[in-house]
């Protein structure tokens, strides 16, 4: 009998735990999105400078590319998270 009675107690703190968690949700989100996109750039830019440097035989093109990959997914996640 004392389960239900604490079952169907409330202390008013629940929709703070739940606004808490939802805020560490989000912000878990955004870390995880934010490394997706650094890592997407430089696969797909140092993909792009390897094939690059296969076809004309110099690996400066990699290099390049892991560089140009960096740089543009480092942009995106400032303009998607850093601007506000």
């Amino acid at each position: 009998m004392s389960s239900s009675a604490e079952g169907s107690s409330h202390d008013g703190s629940k929709p703070a735990d739940d606004a808490e968690r939802s805020a560490a949700r989000k912000e878990s989100n955004d870390a995880w999105a934010a490394t997706s996109l650094l890592l997407s750039g430089v696969v797909v830019w140092g993909g792009a400078g390897y094939l690059v440097s296969l076809w004309l035989g110099s690996p400066l093109f990699i290099m390049a590319g892991l560089l140009l990959g960096t740089a543009t997914a480092l942009y995106g996640i400032w303009f998607r998270y850093g601007r506000s």
